[in-house]
């Protein structure tokens, strides 16, 4: 069986970015399951492992324009800080809500204003991914519907309670 829409899709990665830093790792860990063509990891591997079979390993560049977009200076917001003092999250790296409901990250304050930035934290970076393909299997059709691995329930019992 290859990599193709609707399997499910078992892998261990590796994501760094530039400088060689590792952001993210399953390796020695269970393997990380997605249903194929759903949407649910980076387009960009998501079709880069189109095809490929199980133990196959595939090193992928994502660019930002392809991954987590271009880092945009109009996501900068500056906040009048007594706004948000009530909050009790005011410090550099806390995580707050616009009013319009995105998420933003406070990367600076000062006495009158928190500045947060609403990109996403790996905007704007090339990214590198190193995937070994574990396992594929066909979707189930509820999987399918949902886009999302349902969990396998193995030795039900199937009395009340069990499972």
């Amino acid at each position: 069986m290859i990599v193709s829409k609707h399997t499910v899709v078992s892998i261990e990665y590796e994501l760094s970015n530039e400088q060689e830093i590792i952001l993210d790792s399953n390796k020695g860990f269970a393997p990380f399951d997605y249903v194929q063509g759903a949407g649910n990891i980076v387009a960009a591997v998501e079709e880069a492992l189109n095809g490929c079979g199980v133990n196959e390993s595939k090193k992928i560049l994502v660019l930002p324009e392809v991954g987590f977009g271009l880092y945009d200076e109009a996501l900068l917001y500056q906040l009048p800080l007594k706004e948000y003092l009530d909050s009790g999250f005011t410090n550099v790296d806390d995580r707050i809500q616009l009013q319009d409901g995105r998420t933003a990250i406070i990367v600076s304050k000062d006495e009158n204003y928190l500045t947060a930035d609403a990109n996403h934290p790996l905007a704007g970076q090339s990214l590198y991914y190193e995937v070994t393909i574990k396992n594929i299997r066909a979707a189930t059709s509820e999987e399918i519907v949902s886009g999302h691995p349902l969990a396998a329930i193995e030795n039900c019992s199937g009395k009340s309670g069990c499972c």
